[in-house]
């Protein structure tokens, strides 16, 4: 069987992360759902509002099929049968306001694993976009579902081209697919074993030394760094020089001298 036409269940994703060591992770894997996060998501919610406690440890959804993905700001993200569409909710024992530099993680995660699965040379736009040739390749959507004062639970979402999408809001780029890229691409479930065991590994070091531990290595992939940009507001369009990101994740931006920090909430980015 060949990657493409390769089938996901629950036992080859279980046995693919066995292989990279992921053993005590809960593991679905459906034919079809909306959006993989949302499920996660209401899961968690319907837990907490029955008053049941919830299992412990993270939890991985997958979907042969996504029908109505969610990326960033509301934009669509809907794939065909046979795509790379899956979320994993974990518990980070760091409060929201100390998180802003999760999704910069897990861009380096994906990029790191396509670079060594598929031999790709992978740029990150931030806040998390996965480019490839100038286009897009895979996007990811971190969000934050509960949370106490030490703790917070997340559902970070990635889709990859598996196949082109049949729909992608986007502005500045061009769907690709990794078979376009890539004569013998890996297998839905190796990728997505392999990113998820970084994911895991990475986050713990996040947890514990959080973004600074990953600056450098965000350099390597960091697409917007010295390019012009616009940044976005409800009510204003600002042109600046990107200057990488500070101490937090937040991108660095340049315009009439003066450096500022951006938070990826408030604004949209394009480049000038």
């Amino acid at each position: 069987m060949s990657a493409a036409s390769e089938i996901l269940t629950t036992s080859i994703m279980l046995e693919a992360l066995k292989r990279r060591g992921v053993t005590d992770l809960q593991v679905e894997v459906f034919e079809s759902l909306p959006s993989t996060s949302e499920y996660l998501s209401a899961t968690l919610h319907n837990q907490n509002a029955s008053g049941s406690t919830p299992p412990k440890g993270s939890r991985l959804c997958v979907a042969d099929w996504q029908t109505n993905g969610q990326g960033r700001r509301g934009k669509t993200w809907v794939t065909e049968q046979g795509n790379i569409t899956f979320s994993m909710l974990v518990s980070i024992n760091k409060p929201p306001a100390m998180l802003m530099g999760l999704s910069l993680v897990t861009g380096v995660c994906v990029a790191e694993s396509l670079g060594t699965l598929a031999g790709l040379s992978v740029d990150l736009k931030w806040p998390n976009d996965v480019l490839v040739a100038e286009k897009k390749l895979c996007g990811l959507l971190t969000e934050l579902v509960s949370n106490t004062p030490e703790q917070t639970q997340v559902v970070v979402g990635i889709g990859i081209n598996y196949k082109q999408p049949l729909h992608i809001d986007t502005v500045d780029y061009k769907a690709i697919n990794l078979p376009e890229l890539v004569a013998l691409p890996p297998s839905r479930a190796d990728l997505i074993s392999d990113v998820v065991a970084r994911l895991l590994g990475e986050y713990a070091v996040f947890e514990t030394s959080g973004w600074p531990a990953f600056a450098d290595r965000w350099d390597a992939f960091d697409y917007l760094k010295g390019r012009k940009v616009r940044v976005l507001t409800n009510d204003a369009e600002e042109h600046a020089v990107a200057v990488g990101v500070d101490d937090q994740g937040a991108l660095l931006v340049r315009a009439d001298g003066v450096t500022r920090a951006v938070y990826s909430g408030e604004v949209s980015l394009r480049l000038a």
